[in-house]
């Protein structure tokens, strides 16, 4: 019997042994130091042998030692550029830094919750970039919770608060969906 990931609940997730697997392409436009990375987070239920897909993420990896990052950025679309000038600007990184930042973390499960996606990132994503020589994660909060009513942004935020080590910028004059995120990742794994 096969299982249809879209009926997949938080338990069955947050049960199961997660493992990645993934594809990477390397930038057109710069001969170094910009990748972009699809990942999908796989699982294997009940003893079958087919493997579901619990979640997808996309990535895109920037070493600052072979790339301008900001330049980068820049180069992919709009809400690179923005989190590239957060990061520069108000966080103050090291442009030179490996710096990964996730665009979309999407759970393909109708019946997960926030509290699943917070846990896929907490305990598969930001491992996986830790492990792979990575300075600093970021994201907008909206690369985790689309369209998310205030009770799941409280609860988004919450998690973030006492889970995840990191900080947090939102500007005056921009939503909770533009809130920028910043883990280092020397620090999460301290």
């Amino acid at each position: 019997m096969s299982v249809n990931n879209k009926n997949l609940t938080d338990k069955q997730i947050q049960d199961a042994y997660i493992f990645i697997d993934g594809t990477f392409n390397k930038s057109p436009e710069f001969d170094h130091g910009l990748f972009s990375e699809w990942l999908s987070l796989k699982t294997i239920l009940n003893d079958e042998s087919e493997e579901v897909e619990v979640a997808k993420a996309n990535l895109y990896l920037f070493n600052g030692d072979q790339v301008d990052f900001y330049e980068a950025a820049d180069s992919i679309d709009g809400d690179q550029e923005f989190i590239a000038s957060k990061l520069l600007n108000i966080f103050q990184i090291d442009p030179l830094s490996r710096i990964a930042i996730i665009d979309n973390l999407h759970v393909n499960s109708e019946k997960a919750t926030s509290k699943t996606k917070i846990k896929l990132l907490n305990e598969q994503l930001l491992p996986y970039l830790y492990d792979r020589g990575f300075d600093y994660a970021a994201f907008l909060n909206a690369s985790i919770c689309y369209k998310g009513s205030r009770l799941e942004e409280a609860t988004i935020d919450d998690a973030f608060e006492n889970e995840i080590p990191m900080i947090r910028e939102i500007g005056e004059s921009e939503t909770w969906g533009e809130g920028v995120n910043l883990v280092d990742l020397d620090e999460y794994k301290s």
